[in-house]
């Protein structure tokens, strides 16, 4: 069964497909440069075939013509690319992303229903976005019931941002603020939200309230209906946090946003938020209506090497044919068990009643 990735030249992309050479799977390598996809092919991903394609037609195209088993999407800003859920979809491909926007990652559960019924497999936020802190947030909850309220914190390591990833965080803010209170997505001031997260050893990482696909993934995982999703990836200082609804009404303006990407494309940026080391960390805290609270951490490395990890463990659920019709996150597909195949444990603190 062939697995496709498209943006197998980018970072995330070229690991995935290397891990899954490695593994002795059938890999195809989808992008829109030649050059860049056959320096992919012989430097991390041996033997692969490599298709260019250069728009969401072509891509349709060869989908029907070829109907892969799988296709791995790494190309961001995926509100931009996610429609290739619905183009897999039509053609019984079984899909898989990385997103960590809010807007796609609803989008791609929405479609639950049409998956069912067409025995197809979608699954976004396969990456340390969505998927660490839903891991945590469902081994925090454990056999317990519904949550009353839940936070989630990503405190990624990385060393260097692409444009996707900033493309990204972009989008978010040009969203605005946005939580769950009382079961549904209320907007607030971007900028709020700042927290003090803490660390197993007592240490802290200052972290932001912001829209991110982990709002939605942890308020499956923990049954919780006031939930807030906050990140170290953006600047936390009093003077930003000012500052950050006037940068997010600017984003919110295409214009300005492509032309911040193309710089940004030239470019190779270093994360804005405070260092935790060589450690990535994804953090959850539960409320129980009995007053109950309880906290876990995950810790791993680098950030897009744990990415990479989980999305291969994820392609190779589906291309076995393991995966549950339907629209899913990594956690409602596999589990915690899916963080453990990738290599990583989830540290659960002492219980507060």
């Amino acid at each position: 069964m062939e697995i496709w990735i498209r943006g197998a030249s980018g970072r995330a992309g070229s690991a995935i497909a290397a891990e899954l050479v490695r593994r002795g799977r059938r890999v195809v390598l989808v992008g829109r440069d030649k050059a860049r996809l056959l320096a992919v092919a012989e430097q991390s991903a041996p033997g692969t075939e490599s298709l260019i394609l250069k728009d969401d037609e072509a891509l349709t195209s060869a989908l029907a013509q070829r109907a892969p088993g799988v296709l791995v999407n790494t190309a961001g800003p995926f509100s931009a690319t996610g429609t290739t859920a619905r183009t897999c979809l039509r053609h019984g491909v079984h899909y898989v992303d990385l997103a960590n926007e809010l807007d796609p990652v609803l989008a791609l559960l929405s479609l639950d229903r049409q998956a069912r019924e067409a025995g197809c497999v979608l699954v976004t936020g396969a990456g340390f976005g969505v998927a660490a802190t839903e891991a945590v947030v469902l081994a925090v909850r454990g056999e317990h019931g519904p949550a009353a309220a839940a936070r989630v914190a990503a405190m990624p390591v990385v060393d260097g941002v692409g444009p996707a990833v900033v493309a990204s965080v972009m989008y978010a803010m040009g969203g605005g603020g946005r939580r769950y209170v009382d079961g549904r997505i209320e907007r607030f001031r971007l900028g709020e939200g700042f927290a003090r997260t803490p660390l197993p050893d007592g240490s802290w990482v200052a972290t932001l309230a912001v829209p991110t696909g982990e709002l939605e993934a942890a308020r499956r995982a923990s049954g919780a209906s006031n939930v807030i999703a906050a990140s170290s990836e953006l600047p936390t200082g009093r003077v930003v946090r000012a500052m950050l609804p006037f940068v997010g009404r600017v984003l919110a303006i295409s214009p300005v946003r492509r032309g911040v990407l193309a710089a940004v494309s030239r470019s190779r940026l270093q994360p804005p938020g405070p260092s935790t080391g060589d450690t990535s960390w994804a953090h959850a805290e539960l409320i129980w209506p009995d007053g109950t609270r309880r906290q876990g951490w995950l810790s791993t490395g680098e950030a897009y090497a744990f990415t990479a990890r989980v999305a291969v463990e994820v392609a190779c659920v589906l291309a076995d044919g393991l995966g549950r019709p339907g629209a899913h996150t990594p956690g409602t597909l596999a589990g915690v068990g899916l963080i453990e195949l990738a290599g990583d444990k989830v540290l659960i603190g002492d219980e507060v009643g």
